[in-house]
């Protein structure tokens, strides 16, 4: 019943002729005002739970920001300025409490809760890490302190999230230098975003929402806004290769997303406007029912702040301001009976709707997907959790060429093709972990099994005045996915620790097809296995000193995009290659991390990684034939060769500054039978990566004025595959947010405060290059209330 509910809002929201607004985000706002209107809604819980305060151990002052947390039921607390914090709506039983705070060593509490009572529990934090005060899941199979991993970790904390002056997720993530994004925001670009790390792109990254995949079925791409900013706790970024936990696909590495706890009794809302007439809510509310059960609901909507993508003077007339309509909407059922056990079913629903900046080309994305979830803490000693999805995607793409129009540049714009793209993802996740076991500190297993299909209904249009529809294909197949893995950390010495881990994978690509004017062509299946073994060591040379080091070997299995996708133009034929083999990493890396003293920390690793039997397209039609013939093949190698560094300074209490800088040195190593050109040959850069990226965050925190953060961003040259060079850029972002009343915060955020124009797109000639442009200077004030 939920479910059809929230559906037909969506629908009555996606239509087309309905320019209303977010009637679901309404309807959850008036929920949140009705229960903050009549507080006995959300106290029916509220008899229950810990309340404290956490302060430093140095001077006893309290310390504002704090996160405090429980895993089972999830809770999350963020203490206040006098240091304050209350987690809620708690079963009685006894729990893990962990504090954490940026240069804080995390602390953890044993605090028994009686039936109908509310504990009280301080913390007192000493000094410690300036940057790796997190306790990470997304490096091993458990919980661990950042500090303690052998992996390269970057964690965008729930304090980074909220005072980043970026309006989306995607834009956000820019801050860390190792993960490589197109330059185009994900508010213009097309839905089908892709996203990089040390070097290799294209769908080679796991990203994950709550442990749940967010890449799509058929062409692994990220949409961004599914994981609304507005929704999300913190980040986790793990580079190298993670197939030993992960399998298919983290050649990269791996993309963490964790929403924000909706507790009972919790309510938070956002609403806020700018540039462009850009428009955006977001509400969230937790709700207690009965007994054990309570309920969540949220909503995300935005739209507006589009601009002209093409620069003039290559702009002609059928370039126009782009806009994107983003919505999303989740409700969740939580049961929690007591600390050892909990579950939950929740359902989330996307709509995205765009226009790329001209009046043909436009796209649409829809998604539903159906989660499931139980933690157990006392399976055999150990914690036992699992995970459950079943995901639809719809997809609607209409592509265009551009052309003069007699002496018009730009003039005339022909549909060339409309694809419509189902796709399906149902997936099951299972894993054990256990502390002090068989000499291990921790040790843990699991397994998962995924099955995905998806298929292309395209129709072509003939580029002519007449635009008549000529050419329509189908095409499609799936894939089953099935893997083991095991690990664990072990420390013969107090000083060093020993990560090991292995997985083996096996997956078949099945019932692919194409369906053309010749008729239906049928491939056969093909079984494929892999495996990921990965060692990692960290070692403590002094106090304030240590190194750690690491190599892995990771794969990722040919997506349906590349399996099955059948094409035909004027001037080429793409034919699907079912026999596509995985492509493989081997990577390495040595890192350190140096804190001579409480207020300034470096870090920094150095790595390198070959990757093998890429594949990409090879020319079967003899030279000079036309149309050419192609198909994808396992031909390619490229290596990737770099480092990045970290420095954080706290010259008083309130002021932290954050330098990054990454070197990305990723080339063409071999390109197979593939004919080299001006822009495809051993040596090459591979494309879109590169050669530097800094960032510069300095943060100011004053209880009269506010927190101030200034983000600057500096990116290098980077090659496109057409030989065009992008040039370098840096833009300056700031947020300001300031307490108006208590629960209540005011923020002005800027991207681009210079206005500086930067290219993120070339097409065209040396001679004649058509620009696209960044986002230009955007203004977006808004206020925040929220109840934790």
């Amino acid at each position: 019943m939920i479910r059809r509910i929230v559906s037909r809002a969506i629908c009555w929201v996606e239509s087309p002729s309905n320019r209303r607004g977010p009637t679901l985000l309404a309807l959850l706002f008036a929920v949140l005002i009705f229960s903050a209107a009549h507080p006995s809604a959300l106290a029916a819980q509220e008899g229950t739970g810990i309340r404290g305060s956490v302060s430093a151990v140095e001077s006893r002052a309290a310390i504002e920001g704090a996160r405090v947390s429980v895993t089972r039921p999830e809770r999350t607390a963020i203490s206040d300025d006098k240091g304050r914090f209350e987690l809620r709506g708690l079963p009685p039983g006894t729990y893990d409490v962990v504090a954490t705070a940026v240069g804080r060593e995390p602390l953890h509490r044993t605090v028994t809760v009686a039936a109908k009572q509310t504990e009280s529990v301080d913390f007192a934090l000493r000094q410690g890490s300036l940057m790796l005060s997190a306790v990470v899941v997304s490096a091993t199979s458990a919980p661990t302190e950042a500090r303690h991993v052998s992996a390269t970790v970057n964690v965008l904390t729930p304090a980074q999230v909220r005072q980043s002056p970026a309006r989306e997720t995607q834009d956000m993530l820019r801050e860390i230098p190792g993960v490589e994004l197109p330059r185009t925001s994900s508010q213009v670009s097309r839905t089908e975003e892709e996203v990089a790390i040390r070097g290799v792109g294209e769908g080679r990254t796991v990203v994950l929402l709550d442990g749940i995949p967010l890449t799509d079925a058929w062409g692994e791409w990220t949409d961004w806004n599914r994981a609304p900013k507005s929704s999300l706790d913190h980040v986790e970024v793990v580079e190298g290769g993670g197939s030993n936990l992960y399998g298919n696909g983290a050649l990269g590495g791996v993309i963490s997303f964790f929403s924000r706890p909706i507790s009972p009794g919790s309510y938070s809302l956002t609403a806020d406007g700018g540039s462009r007439d850009y428009r955006h809510g977001y509400g969230s509310v937790g709700l207690p029912l009965a007994g054990a059960f309570s309920a969540s609901l949220s909503g995300d909507y935005g739209e507006g702040g589009g601009y002209r993508l093409i620069a003039s003077p290559g702009a002609g007339p059928v370039d126009s301001i782009s806009s994107v309509i983003t919505r999303n909407a989740s409700v969740r059922i939580d049961y929690a009976p007591s600390p050892k056990l909990s579950a939950f079913v929740s359902d989330h629903l996307f709509g995205d709707n765009r226009n790329l900046g001209t009046a043909l080309s436009r796209e649409s994305r829809t998604d539903g997907a159906l989660n499931a979830g139980v933690n157990y803490g006392d399976a055999l000693g150990g914690t036992l959790v699992a995970r459950g999805w079943v995901r639809d995607m719809r997809e609607n793409q209409y592509q265009t060429t551009i052309s003069a129009a007699g002496t018009v540049v730009r003039g005339a714009e022909h549909l060339t093709s409309w694809l419509h793209t189902p796709s399906y993802d149902r997936g099951v996740g299972l894993s054990w972990n256990k502390s002090d076991m068989l000499g291990f500190k921790s040790i843990g297993v699991g397994g998962d099994y995924r099955y995905i299909s998806g298929f292309v209904d395209e129709q072509d249009y003939a580029n002519t005045a007449v635009n008549a529809p000529t050419t329509r294909l189908q095409y499609g197949g799936n894939q089953t996915m099935s893997g083991l893995y095991a690990g664990g950390v072990v420390s013969p010495v107090s000083a060093l620790l020993i990560d090991i881990g292995a997985r083996v994978d096996a997956w078949q690509n099945g019932d692919g097809f194409t369906v053309d004017a010749s008729g239906t062509t049928h491939y056969p299946n093909a079984t494929r296995s892999a495996f990921s073994p990965r060692l990692g060591l960290t070692y403590q040379l002094a106090s304030s000193l240590s190194a750690h080091a690491a190599a892995y070997h990771a794969f990722r299995a040919p997506i349906l995009a590349q399996l099955y996708r059948r094409s035909v133009t004027s001037s080429t034929i793409t034919s699907p290659n079912p026999a596509l083999k995985p492509e493989t990493a081997t990577g390495y890396e040595v890192g350190a991390d140096w804190q001579p003293a409480y207020w300034i920390q470096m870090k920094g690793t150095l790595y390198r990684a070959n990757y093998h039997d890429f594949n990409g397209f090879v020319t079967t039609s003899p030279a000079g034939v036309t149309p050419t013939t192609r198909q994808r093949e396992n031909v390619q190698s490229t290596r990737s060769l770099g480092g990045e560094g970290f420095v954080e300074i706290k010259p008083i209490d309130r002021i932290t500054i954050v330098g990054s800088l990454s070197y990305d040195d990723a080339r063409i190593t071999d390109l197979g039978p593939v004919r080299s050109s001006a822009t495809t040959f051993v040596g090459a850069r591979v494309t879109q990566t590169p050669y530097q990226k800094a960032t510069v965050r300095a943060s100011y925190d004053s209880r009269s004025l506010g927190e101030w953060t200034v983000v600057g961003r500096y990116e290098g040259n980077a090659t496109l595959s057409s030989g065009l060079t992008l040039p370098q850029f840096t833009v300056i972002d700031a947020n300001i947010t300031r307490r108006l009343l208590n629960g209540i915060n005011g923020f002005v955020a800027i991207e681009n405060i210079f206005d500086r124009v930067y290219d993120v797109n070339l097409a065209g000639t040396a001679a004649a290059p058509l620009v696209s442009v960044g986002i230009p200077r955007t203004l977006r004030a808004g206020v925040d209330v929220a109840r934790f």
